[in-house]
């Protein structure tokens, strides 16, 4: 399905952002997650909602255009949203492989000066990190902010 968005002269888009934006209008499936035990469906609707709810959070931590969030966990249909709220934001994703050690990630912190990391289940942060913890009641793509430590 081809869905038209904003355009620049030149017959592109302005912004993946715009994109997304475009897509979110339409109630077809998006994507589906099968965690061994359960499936999950979500619309490209309900990823735009979730999407925009996380761009808010991301700016109600003074985190906006330009900062870098850290995103280092295994691959789930939330990450999906957060990725898109991301660029809703204007913030740049940096992407950790959820094995990855503590210390390399780290250094990649180190590298970036990222204002966040988002963690998943599997994986720790140092305790003196800004981290957003994934609530996942199974009712919908969700996250809540959180000091670690």
């Amino acid at each position: 399905m081809l869905i038209e968005g904003p355009t620049r002269s030149s017959g592109q888009r302005a912004t993946l952002a715009d994109y997304f934006a475009q897509l979110t209008k339409s109630p077809v499936l998006y994507l589906q997650y099968d965690n061994g035990y359960r499936s999950w469906s979500y619309t490209y609707a309900q990823v735009g909602a979730a999407a925009r709810a996380f761009s808010a959070k991301l700016h109600a931590q003074g985190i906006g255009k330009g900062d870098k969030v850290l995103f280092w966990s295994e691959n789930r249909p939330e990450w999906v949203a957060a990725f898109w709220g991301c660029a809703i934001a204007g913030v740049i994703v940096v992407p950790i492989d959820y094995r990855a050690s503590a210390d390399f990630l780290q250094r990649v912190q180190e590298k970036v000066s990222a204002r966040a990391i988002l963690i998943g289940e599997e994986v720790r942060l140092p305790a003196s990190e800004l981290s957003w913890r994934e609530e996942n009641s199974g009712r919908g793509l969700r996250r809540s902010a959180a000091w670690s430590g």
